[in-house]
């Protein structure tokens, strides 16, 4: 973390605006012009890896080719003396679409202008051959008095990519933000800047309703399969107080068919705009018949609405549903989202005097946003709650903390230590956190990697413990396939070979297997705010840590 008044290529550090896994965010004088600039930094890890450092340069380079109104300037890039690479950037004095409706300063009026001010800058980005992919509230930065001269600009194109790179099938993890990302992204498809479209919709039934379109009651891969299989939800059905016409509109936006959707990011916005104007214009949109998606909506049409006939190919999709489904579960091993906490009573609570997690009572109401760090050490599991050890006795208390470990110096690959050991200073120093509790529990006479299990809990302001886990899967898909070599206190130098990380019912997981024999299981996820990061290793394999974290997460305090 760059201290105030540190300089960085001339720049000079005035505050921190954010921190996450990627690195930070700070507000920055301008060497050569009276202007302040946002100067975002890659982590020194990081900057030292060659896709991070590609898909760095690669936003810069987008983001300075689109000069827009609406589109956040980039000044400049570089990199420091050592190596980290950075971004000077426009910065916007305000909030972004999703404090705002945090805050509760949402009303559809400024929804639909939010949406129109977007579509611009989408369209113009469209017509300069960019799709941004990742479209959502916190992405569009609010400043200026609210009303209609209120400015909007679109930022973070992170994971943007040129339309002439768009032929090629995804290959690598699936990066846009699960809530509002469209069924061809999430299954791997060819996509164009009808994905951008498709998330806009989303995005304003989110400004419009509170609510993301699809819900995660069950995870991500539910939230995922809704997208591909799920009509698009009426918003009068969440605020009855609003015109039919936005019904159509979101519709239309998140129809399944790509060819079905508006053919403009404008298209959408005055579509909007309209049934907000004319609230009585436009009928009820009955609901859809289960058995067909595909074409929906398919009523008496406004003009905008208007699409053409359906593709020969409809009655072969139907034909691939089942293998669209086993794709659905396959995919949730590679994509990269923001965390999903589970809703109260999705998961079983730890058992007592089980040796184990087990079924218990349900945890009543959703998990606390603002745990505070002294209540920490209360959801980690007791010894009686987790697994007996290998010799049939419970584990045994090793280590007990309220602060963050720095296990680098054990490991080859210092870029992987925050895959390989929870609750890392190199991983978590830098994130915002505001407590941390951990425990490493050992069986009698074993040594760590023969039977252990590591537990920590890190709370976060805000909603900071989900965009840390997001940043934390991509670092974990650098690793993923990888070997590394450890050397612990007193223990001969251990090989250990990475799979991949995996994403389950909202728990993500990362095997590390050891050559000779053993397996170490590391799982994370958020609950309110606060994440749950756990080890559990065994020389004889058989781990559950995926176990661990839901026991651990239900036991966060309920609102």
């Amino acid at each position: 973390m760059l201290r105030n008044g540190a300089l960085v290529c001339g720049y000079r550090i005035q505050a921190v605006l954010g921190t996450g896994g990627m690195g930070a965010v700070y507000l920055a004088a301008d060497p050569g012009l009276p202007r302040q600039v946002a100067l975002k930094v890659l982590s020194a890890e990081l900057s030292r890896d060659p896709d991070f450092r590609a898909r760095f340069v690669r936003e810069a380079d987008t983001a300075a080719a689109l000069a827009h109104p609406q589109i956040v300037s980039v000044y400049n890039r570089g990199q420091t003396e050592d190596g980290q690479l950075w971004i000077a950037m426009q910065f916007v004095d305000g909030t972004d679409a999703e404090a705002a409706l945090r805050a509760g300063t949402m009303t559809p009026h400024r929804a639909v202008h939010i949406i129109t001010e977007v579509a611009k800058a989408l369209d113009f980005a469209h017509a300069n051959h960019v799709i941004h992919r990742d479209i959502k509230p916190g992405n569009f930065l609010l400043s200026g008095a609210v009303g209609a001269d209120e400015r909007v600009l679109l930022g973070d194109f992170g994971i943007a990519r040129a339309l002439d790179d768009v032929g090629l099938t995804a290959t690598g993890a699936v990066l846009a933000t699960v809530g509002y990302a469209a069924p061809e992204v999430l299954s791997n498809g060819r996509i164009d800047g009808r994905v951008d479209i498709y998330s806009l919709g989303c995005t304003l039934f989110r400004l419009l309703s509170g609510h993301t379109p699809f819900e995660a009651t069950n995870g991500a891969a539910a939230v995922m399969m809704a997208h591909m299989f799920t009509p698009p939800p009426r918003v009068t059905d969440a605020v009855p107080s609003l015109p039919h016409g936005l019904d159509h509109v979101i519709a239309v936006a998140m129809a399944k068919d790509p060819a079905a959707r508006f053919q403009s990011a404008g298209a959408l916005a005055n579509a909007a705009a309209s049934a907000l104007r004319d609230p009585n214009r436009y009928a009820p949109l009955p609901p859809v018949p289960s058995s067909d998606v595909h074409s929906y909506p398919h009523t008496s049409q406004p003009p905008w609405q208007q699409r053409p006939p359906e593709p020969p190919r409809r009655r072969r999709r139907r034909g691939l549903i089942g293998a669209a489904l086993a794709g659905v579960v396959l995919l949730v091993a590679t994509v990269t989202v923001l965390a999903w906490p589970e809703p109260a009573g999705s998961r079983p609570e730890a058992g007592s005097g089980s040796g184990s997690p087990g079924a218990s009572a349900p945890p009543q109401g959703p998990a606390a946003t603002n745990v505070a760090p002294a209540q920490l050490r209360s959801i980690l599991l007791t010894a009686a709650q987790l697994p007996v050890g290998a010799d049939g006795g419970p584990l045994v208390l090793e280590q007990d903390s309220a602060s963050l470990s720095d296990d680098s110096a054990t490991i080859d690959n210092k870029q992987c230590v925050g895959a390989w050991a929870p609750a890392q200073q190199s991983v978590y120093g830098p994130s915002g956190y505001t407590g941390v509790a951990v425990q490493t529990l050992r069986g009698m006479n074993e040594q760590g990697w023969q039977d252990s299990v590591t537990q920590a809990v890190i709370a976060f302001p805000g909603n900071k413990a989900g965009i840390l886990l997001a940043d934390l899967h991509g670092q974990w898909d650098l690793c993923g396939g990888k070997s590394v070599t450890v050397t612990a206190p007193g223990v001969a130098p251990q090989t250990w070979d990475f799979g991949q990380p995996l994403t389950t019912a909202g728990v993500l997981s990362l095997t590390a297997t050891l050559r000779g024999g053993g397996s170490c299981q590391r799982g994370m996820l958020v609950r309110g705010n606060v994440l749950v990061d756990i080890r559990q290793c065994r020389a004889a394999g058989g781990t559950d840590v995926m176990s661990l974290a839901d026991a651990t997460a239900n036991k966060v305090p309920r609102q």
